[in-house]
């Protein structure tokens, strides 16, 4: 054998080693980092108070008597989700966003709550209370939130429910608002700040952080995460967006640099015709401020949209 073959050879088996050795070290910690639940996070709401924020809103929420209920999940996770009974045949679903809680969506929960509404603010898996060593960031998750909606149809079948989301939150009920396999009891979706592609919103954040090669970086990943765990980034919401069957309304923050502004108008085209959208951008706000910088104006939009399809 000529010795150019030799190390030809020698060559193509050092980089075909050298290249298995680094996918699996970049999609092991890609993954971990993203994915996995942070240290100390199941014990998170034993360590803070959760009034420490001080904020009225949090305060009030918690004055309330808050029953804790729990969801076995379809991977037999004990799920946690935090209910205010307002002796109502109306429900609002609430999903917290990215390593948030239950917690994280109470100036939303107390809007509803006044406007008649019995609330559930749910623990993603993965998150606070809630069972889990990692989440997908949507598909997973959009599967738990219609397990939610049908246990809450077994304690009321009267219910009209309206699903709401913020940041991560806001992509996962997207998601399961147009699963084929939503229960026509939800009659209305709120989405806040969602980003209507995970793999896109991988590429942006890891751009803005400036690392070399990210793009290269999330897809390989994905690769890892599709042979190792068995979900991959994809499936926008533009191309769910077909199976929408119920009324959307859409918040974004003009000066969003975690989750585009786009990522709106993205999903508000995608929306068939004949199904009722409204559209708000709030110009000055950052990621998740809507609710904090515009509270009245969001109240009145919130309410006066979900009061026109739920009695």
């Amino acid at each position: 054998m000529p010795i150019w073959l030799i190390v030809l050879i020698i060559s193509l088996s050092a980089f075909v080693v050298t290249f298995i050795i680094w996918f699996f070290i970049n999609g092991t910690i890609f993954f971990n980092v993203t994915f996995r639940r942070r240290e100390g996070d199941a014990d998170f709401a034993k360590n803070e108070d959760p009034r420490a924020k001080k904020a009225p809103d949090r305060i009030w929420f918690f004055d309330q008597k808050l029953e804790e209920l729990t969801l076995v999940s379809y991977d037999k996770l004990n799920l946690k989700g935090y209910f205010l009974n307002n002796n109502s045949n109306k429900l609002a679903i609430l999903v917290h966003g990215y390593h948030g809680r239950y917690y994280s969506v109470v100036s939303q929960a107390r809007i509803f709550y006044e406007n008649g509404f019995d609330v559930l603010c749910i623990n993603n898996r993965c998150h606070d209370t809630s069972e889990g060593k990692s989440f997908s960031m949507g598909k997973k998750e959009a599967r738990d939130v219609l397990d939610w909606i049908n246990k809450m149809l077994e304690r009321n079948p009267n219910y009209q429910i309206a699903l709401y989301g913020i940041s991560m939150g806001a992509h996962i009920v997207m998601r399961a608002a147009t699963d084929k396999k939503l229960s026509p009891n939800v009659k209305c979706v709120i989405e806040d700040c969602g980003y209507s592609h995970l793999r896109k919103q991988l590429h942006y954040i890891m751009s803005s952080r400036n690392y070399f090669a990210g793009k290269w970086i999330v897809n390989v990943a994905e690769l890892y995460t599709k042979l190792v765990y068995h979900f991959s980034y994809g499936h926008p919401i533009e191309k769910r967006a077909k199976n929408l069957r119920i009324p959307i309304l859409m918040f974004h923050g003009g000066k969003d640099n975690y989750v585009p502004t786009e990522n709106i108008n993205k999903i508000s085209k995608t929306i068939p015709e004949n199904i009722y959208q409204e559209k708000y951008i709030f110009e000055k706000s950052g990621h998740t401020a809507c609710v904090i910088d515009n509270k009245e104006e969001y109240k009145k939009i919130l309410t006066s949209f979900v009061n026109k399809f739920i009695k």
